[in-house]
């Protein structure tokens, strides 16, 4: 592709893309690499129990009720992977066991972190 030139498709897709995570059963929220939420879906909002506004004026890690979300974010600064289960603080202020990825991403060639969280439901399997 020619210097200037708009990749139509990547537009498309990345559209595409942008609303289904919008929409998606999982919340999930981008930092920049400051840790600063930038960026959260509805599930997030719902999940969590504070606003948009809130989450995106909070850092990772705020919503650890334990040391661990210093861990995550300490983890993945390094650009690396992460999964396993963390406890979240809900806006109530009840605690929520739950399950999560944390994700390096690039946004615009900048580098940015990915927060996938879902409840963690005890079964045979988990």
């Amino acid at each position: 592709m020619a210097r200037g030139e708009v990749d139509i498709d990547r537009v498309v897709q990345g559209t595409l893309l942008g609303e289904a995570a919008l929409t998606a059963e999982v919340a999930a929220l981008l930092a920049d690499e400051d840790g600063q939420y930038i960026a959260v879906n509805d599930e997030a909002v719902r999940l969590t129990g504070y606003t948009r506004s809130e989450l995106t004026s909070g850092r990772m890690g705020f919503l650890g009720a334990d040391e661990q979300s210093r861990a995550i974010f300490q983890h993945i600064n390094r650009r690396k992977k992460l999964q396993g289960r963390k406890l979240i603080k809900r806006r109530e202020g009840d605690v929520l066991a739950c399950r999560y990825w944390a994700i390096p991403a690039k946004v615009t060639e900048l580098p940015y972190f990915l927060l996938l969280l879902w409840p963690a439901i005890q079964s045979a399997n988990t």
